[in-house]
């Protein structure tokens, strides 16, 4: 009997035991089974990650690669802008399908009258004296308010254009296209024409493509106004330019009156420091031109609330280029271009687009960048209430010398000051 107990009893603790081990089993396969989960869970996340951060090289990539390009735009628009109407037309094309990897060909046509004539031609085919030789109706033409991607321009025109006509756009360019990028054309606010960039294989835009389109559709209908202004008296050319000055800040809220303002504060300081009648009269219309080439940059660059990206400021920056590009092409114009270029260049070095330093900075520049500044901070932004009169004063006390002249500065803040009493 006490055999038969003790059975039972190491039975019982073997079966204990199993039960045990058995857990513990079961615990141990289910901390494997979680091991793989989580092994498998990083696996896809580092893939990902590797995939992220090549996408990450790629954009960086393209986004220097837009840079450079948008650089090169601007070291040839003095060229561009130069050369007779037609020469005009294929040398803005040539720059536009140089920025725009996708595209392998491309065209420039204008509304003239009731006719749609092409002003330029890009493609490796032939039959180009044909094509500029054809009888094209200006009703015939696709033209879009903002760039955009057609696809296949033969099949999305095929009731309009003759057949035959689209066959010889294809001959020209060498090849099928199958989508275009399309860019507005217009000459002041009126809508001319158009841009093509076309696309020779099945392949998409890229989002670089369409920002730096955006920008080149900008600039060259900048460039084509004043192309169009080039024969007018000085006074005239002053007077058309200053519209498109007042147009362009009309359109924001933000910098309505902003040019004005600039140029009767400069004249002020520039009268306080006993410059010559001459002087005075520069400074004046280098105020109502300082930032004329803000024309050029995109508005969601302009509007946007947050922080600019790195691509985008330097956009931004480069309006100070663009601005001189813009000028220089009026001989009378020159000393005012030299403004637009630097007015953004600060006292101590550290402006920009030259970190141009002290006395190395134009005179008119120097007082130029007080005046801009204070009717500046004064103004409302995107993302708060302009300072007061009182604030914008000291707030430039605290950043002269750094980035303003001390003299200057010492007799702007007078300016400002007797403008705050007087309107008191």
């Amino acid at each position: 009997m006490d055999k038969l107990i003790f059975l039972y009893i190491v039975v019982a603790l073997l079966v204990i035991v199993l039960i045990l081990y058995l857990r513990n089993v079961q615990s141990s396969l289910k901390k494997i089974s979680q091991l793989r989960d989580e092994r498998e869970r990083l696996t896809k996340e580092n893939s990902d990650l590797k995939k992220k951060l090549s996408e990450i090289s790629s954009i960086s990539h393209n986004c220097e690669n837009s840079i450079e390009n948008f650089k090169n735009v601007i070291s040839n628009l003095e060229i561009v802008s130069q050369k007779n109407y037609s020469e005009f037309f294929e040398g803005i094309l040539d720059l536009a399908i140089s920025c725009i990897p996708e595209a392998k060909a491309g065209s420039i046509s204008i509304i003239d009258g009731r006719k749609w004539k092409y002003m330029a031609i890009r493609g490796s085919g032939k039959n180009l004296e044909k094509l500029k030789s054809l009888d094209l109706k200006s009703e015939w033409m696709i033209l879009t308010p903002k760039v955009s991607v057609i696809e296949d321009i033969a099949k999305a025109n095929e009731k309009n254009v003759p057949r035959e006509y689209s066959k010889i756009i294809e001959e020209v360019v060498g090849g099928h296209i199958y989508r275009s990028l399309v860019l507005p054309l217009k000459n002041g606010g009126d809508l001319v024409g158009n841009c093509f960039l076309d696309a020779l294989e099945d392949i998409q835009f890229s989002r670089n493509s369409h920002s730096m389109a955006e920008i080149l559709s900008n600039l060259f209908s900048t460039m084509i106004t004043l192309k169009s202004l080039a024969t007018l008296p000085e006074v005239s050319i002053n007077n058309s330019l200053r519209t498109i000055v007042n147009f362009y800040e009309m359109k924001n809220s933000g910098t309505r009156g902003h040019s004005e303002n600039v140029a009767h504060l400069a004249v002020r300081i520039g009268e306080r420091m006993n410059l010559s009648p001459q002087q005075i009269g520069d400074l004046y219309w280098a105020g109502i031109f300082h930032d004329i080439g803000l024309i050029a940059v995109p508005d969601e660059i302009l509007e946007k609330p947050g922080k600019l990206t790195d691509q985008e400021f330097e956009v931004m920056k480069s309006h100070t280029l663009i601005g001189e590009k813009m000028l220089q092409i009026y001989d009378h114009l020159k000393e005012m271009g030299l403004v637009a270029r630097t007015h953004h260049e600060n006292f101590d070095g550290s402006g920009y687009p030259e970190n141009l330093k002290g006395g190395s900075i134009p005179l008119l520049s120097r007082i130029i960048s007080l005046a801009d500044a204070f009717d500046t901070m004064r103004r409302p932004k995107n993302y708060g209430e302009g300072l007061s009169t009182e604030e914008a004063i000291k707030q430039i006390e605290a950043d002269t010398p750094s980035k303003y002249d001390p003299e200057i500065s010492r007799i702007a803040v007078e300016v400002f000051k007797s403008i705050s009493t007087s309107t008191r």
